[in-house]
């Protein structure tokens, strides 16, 4: 037996404000940060969380900048000023982990405590990829190969999977009668789509995510018109247990994005719902989706109108089972644990 315990770390983790930090949050990065940061808890670390004012984990403190998460808004001084507030205390930690994209890399160099960037979004603007590049020397994570191979420049220091626990979730025998599209109610989502696939196939469609402001013409000329409460149904924004019972309840997740997925925390918490995938070939879907064992990845409509009639074919205990394998809480929790132990060393 190894004599040699490794000690416990003090750790900085800096979320971000659009949503607020839980392992039932509203938005990805929330909810794997939220998981993230009550595993290292549990494992004896002392870590400080910078997020929103109504952020829930068993961080042992949290600073905020902002009680809420943005609703309709959106202010650039909130995400610098929470950053600033993990720097300036740098002395106080072992490591500072950031996951906020580029807009952490400004602070790194002037301070001495090691810190680690985590990439978990797919556009960039150039002036963020120019900055990127100025700071390529420091310390990277990602949460997809496909993150790297879209910055290759980066010093990446490892590629870490999002993970949940899907004992969690919940899985029934037999599959659901609708279609669920769980995300955004926007056009990069692609929700005008999925009502175009669920009217083609006359097939209920449940559709969960917020609305925002900023797409208000698009909604209403692509997609509130056609939300019927019958076929068309619209569930607003679900969290938690709800959430879970729509999951679980589900044919399959149908998925047409418009842009680059950096991971996809539905997908994952569909198959942990031992539910089928259908989504458009963007960005990590490959990663996560085992086409044709755990869903189908398609390039266009006509391939996922096959495809979503080829579902009855898939089997919910593959689905599961790679869930539990390749996705595991631990596995997460362990890989990030790993990874600040190597960087501080």
């Amino acid at each position: 037996m190894n004599k040699y315990k490794k000690k416990k770390l003090k750790i900085a983790i800096v979320s971000k404000l659009w949503e607020e930090t839980s392992p039932d949050s509203r938005g990805g990065t929330g909810s794997s940060v939220g998981y993230l940061v009550n595993g290292l808890v549990d494992r004896g670390h002392h870590v400080t969380l910078f997020a929103t004012g109504d952020s829930r984990t068993k961080a042992q403190k949290l600073i905020s900048v902002r009680k809420t998460y943005y609703k309709n808004d959106y202010s650039e001084v909130h995400e610098y000023q929470n950053i600033a507030e993990a720097f300036k205390r740098a002395k106080d930690f072992d490591i500072i982990h950031c996951a906020v994209e580029q807009k952490s890399v400004i602070f790194a160099d002037l301070v001495k405590t090691p810190s680690i960037h985590s990439i978990r979004y797919g556009e960039f603007f150039e002036q963020e990829r120019d900055l990127l590049k100025k700071y390529k020397h420091l310390n990277y994570v990602g949460i997809s190969r496909s993150l790297k191979k879209l910055l290759p420049f980066l010093n990446w220091q490892d590629i870490i999977y999002n993970g949940l626990d899907s004992s969690n979730f919940i899985q029934q025998d037999k599959p659901g009668d609708y279609l669920l599209f769980l995300a955004r109610l926007s056009p990069q989502k692609g929700v005008d789509t999925a009502i175009k696939l669920a009217k083609r196939l006359k097939m209920k469609l449940i559709l969960a995510g917020k609305i925002s402001e900023a797409d208000r013409d698009f909604l209403d000329k692509k997609v509130l018109p056609f939300i019927d409460g019958k076929q068309i149904i619209y569930k607003g924004e679900v969290l938690g247990q709800e959430k879970k019972k729509l999951l679980g309840g589900a044919f399959c997740l149908i998925q047409p994005n418009r842009l680059i997925e950096a991971f996809g925390n539905t997908f994952l918490e569909a198959m942990a719902s031992a539910v089928p995938v259908v989504a458009y070939d963007q960005g990590a879907i490959r990663e996560l989706v085992e086409n044709g064992k755990t869903g189908y990845v398609v390039n266009d409509f006509n391939e996922m109108l096959g495809a979503i009639k080829k579902v009855k074919n898939i089997k919910k205990e593959d689905c599961l089972n790679r869930a539990q394998k390749y996705f595991s809480l631990d596995k997460m929790i362990s890989s990030y644990e790993s990874l600040y132990y190597k960087i501080i060393k």
